[in-house]
């Protein structure tokens, strides 16, 4: 008569031979797909450095020189392009977004002559109060509102164009436009505007290394191997298991 536990198996307290052997197959694939995910995570840790994008060069170039008191010879389209390149960022904070809109809009109204500016507040409250509007609205309004909202904003970008050089179709222009306020700082070397640097830096700068730089199959290697080859991995050795245990119970004799 057969035991009742006769096909019982603990993997911490194996009966017999077979269960330890089993018990270790299993140990050493954890083993080898922890090292494979946590080994890469702590080497990249380890061999990464801070590297700063171009961007946060172009603003601390032209930072010196406004903080110096040459803001008159300052590059105000290079401030305002590494600006509208942080502000595009879906990581801010709400008081980081503040500040680099304000920042924007300072930027952008230096290089915006006096018989343009009018223009385009009036551009900026034509479009805030329509956005005030549109969370009221459904349906049929909803997309007729939604439509002049993208025609208000085109029309602020082709107004702005020839002093940003942001054209209608840049992936830029919606982010300006998005920033631009009604009212802003007076001047960069005000108090509201002492937190801008340590902002830029902290989104401009970057951990890399030769992992995250090294392309492998059009990917990035990093992201290659925790995105393709970790799930690879997992599935060979789902495969090696299987045939191991399969192997070892023919080798004994086990008939499952």
């Amino acid at each position: 008569m057969e035991s009742s536990d006769q096909y019982n198996f603990s993997i911490f307290s194996p009966r017999n031979r077979h269960g330890k052997k089993n018990r270790n197959v299993i140990f050493t694939m954890l083993a080898i797909w922890a090292v494979a995910v946590f080994g890469f995570q702590i080497l990249l840790r380890v061999i990464e450095k801070p590297v700063p994008e171009a961007a946060l060069g172009q603003f601390e170039e032209q930072w010196a020189l406004i903080t110096s008191g040459s803001e008159a010879g300052a590059d105000y389209s290079a401030l305002l392009n590494s600006l509208v390149m942080v502000r595009g960022k879906i990581t801010l904070t709400e008081a980081d977004r503040m500040l680099l809109s304000d920042a924007i809009t300072a930027s952008a109204f230096r290089l915006v002559p006096d018989s343009v500016r009018q223009t385009v507040l009036d551009g900026i409250a034509g479009l805030k109060k329509m956005h005030e509007e549109i969370s009221t609205l459904k349906g049929q309004e909803y997309l007729d509102l939604k439509a002049l909202i993208r025609d208000a904003g085109l029309a602020v970008t082709a107004t702005l164009e020839p002093f940003t050089g942001y054209s209608t179709g840049s992936l830029e222009a919606p982010i300006l436009v998005a920033s631009l306020k009604e009212e802003w700082p007076a001047s960069f070397t005000g108090t509201e505007f002492s937190r801008l640097p340590d902002v830029m830096k902290l989104y401009l700068t970057h951990n890399r290394s030769v992992l995250t730089d090294t392309t492998f199959l059009g990917f990035p290697f990093h992201y290659f191997y925790t995105a393709v080859f970790l799930l690879i991995l997992f599935v060979v050795l789902c495969i090696v298991y299987n045939k191991l245990i399969e192997w070892r119970l023919n080798k004994e004799g086990i008939v499952e």
